[in-house]
């Protein structure tokens, strides 16, 4: 009986911990070994693994070819790396389907474009309606850019959110698009990788992708409505901001970190749950995520933070004290920092006593809190943002949390 006893403790905590990283972290579309999972629909083109990387090769005389997860997909955040020849064009498809529902359909809906453009720069990153209407990026916003490397690879970013899709390529925001029409035609579908066709004579060309990575973001809700504070408690200056950011400006006078209630404290508490939030700190700015915080009034004893600060500067081994850090515990694995007044994206995943972090898509934390210095805070408790005092205005937007069972 005892045997059986201990094999279940083991089991359960094990599967406690593989259900928190799944929830925070990333899936892998493509191993590196086969194409388990996907399918090729429409033309004739080639698709090959050589090394980490899938390989797309033209056919002449193809019409557009695709390789298409089996698995459907709605609200997501996707990763990759493409390079592709530059003569050829490509994209990815998402949150798309094929014709009738038939596998030999014509695939259709929303594509984020590759092409590696010319001198005058590129139209990579803005969002095309393959069978779907064409462009969907208004003529008025895609312009030509120069994020977009040529012969190099590139690291795409997109997040599908209802009807907003977002595109970034090397870190560098392409499109914010709201597409209502396309968002009910196309709530959910496959993703898929775009061979282009080409014309007589051409090629072969090829395209490479690698590092394919998914999020599933279903389940979410925000806590931050970009308007005002509705569902959270403070007597600090957060000002909501026309672009939907939420900055914290602490007003004259407003110096040091002891005066916790300016802090942005969230109305309800939370246990078990992945909380996904971006921020900007200016130069030497200074902030921080309090969470399972049981008594407001006294969040450093009575809660857990992890570290938002300006450490873009920062060489060596890093405490817990430096950007990512887990305070009083340890420091991150990795220096993930941005540079000042730039993005950050920061994910944090609490199951019980596990808790991990991903900062910037790498992550820098994974401990077990009941073995170390937080073994004695609540497991349940309210959510804040830190007013570090003058002169520490940061940016926080897209502040999201879906609870675990």
């Amino acid at each position: 009986m005892l045997v059986r006893t201990v094999v279940c403790v083991m089991l359960f905590a094990c599967l406690s911990v593989c259900a928190t990283a799944q929830e925070v972290g990333y899936t892998d579309l493509f191993d590196g070994k086969s194409l388990e999972g996907w399918t090729q629909r429409n033309g004739t083109a080639k698709y090959r693994i050589e090394g980490d990387s899938i390989v797309g090769t033209t056919s002449e005389g193809s019409p557009n070819s695709f390789l298409c997860t089996d698995k459907l997909y709605g609200d997501f955040e996707l990763l990759f790396d493409v390079k592709v020849d530059n003569a050829l064009n490509s994209g990815v498809q998402i949150r798309s389907r094929c014709e009738g529902d038939t596998p030999d359909g014509r695939v259709n809906g929303p594509q984020v474009e590759i092409e590696a453009g010319n001198d005058d720069g590129s139209t990579s990153g803005y969002v095309y309606g393959e069978a779907a209407g064409g462009w969907m990026t208004p003529d008025d916003e895609r312009k030509p850019h120069n994020h977009f490397i040529r012969n190099e690879w590139n690291s795409y970013r997109i997040m599908a959110t209802g009807s907003k899709i977002q595109t970034w390529i090397n870190g560098h925001q392409i499109s914010d698009l709201v597409h209502e029409d396309r968002f009910k035609s196309h709530p959910q579908g496959f993703i898929g990788l775009q061979v282009h066709a080409i014309g007589a004579g051409d090629g072969p060309y090829e395209v490479r992708w690698r590092n394919i990575k998914i999020r599933d973001l279903s389940g979410f809700v925000s806590l931050y409505n970009g308007r005002n504070l509705d569902g959270w408690k403070t007597t600090g200056n957060w000002l909501p901001q026309d672009d939907g950011s939420l900055m914290i400006e602490p007003r004259e006078g407003e110096s040091g970190w002891e005066r916790y209630d300016a802090y942005l404290w969230s109305e309800k508490k939370y246990r078990d749950f992945v909380l996904d939030l971006e921020y900007a700190y200016p130069p030497g700015g200074n902030s921080g995520v309090y969470f399972r915080v049981d008594d407001r009034a006294d969040p450093v004893e009575k809660g857990i933070e992890i570290q938002i600060l300006d450490s873009s500067k920062t060489e060596g081994e890093l405490g817990h004290h430096d950007h990512g850090g887990l305070i009083r515990t340890q420091g991150p694995t990795k220096n993930m920092s941005k540079q000042p007044n730039e993005w950050n994206h920061m994910i944090i995943a609490c199951k019980g006593n596990h808790l991990q972090e991903i900062l910037n898509g790498e992550k820098v934390i994974d401990v077990q809190l009941n073995e170390g210095a937080m073994k004695d805070r609540p497991l349940t408790g309210y959510i804040g943002l830190q007013d570090h005092g003058v002169p520490n205005n940061l940016k926080f937007r897209n502040i999201r949390i879906k609870e675990l069972k």
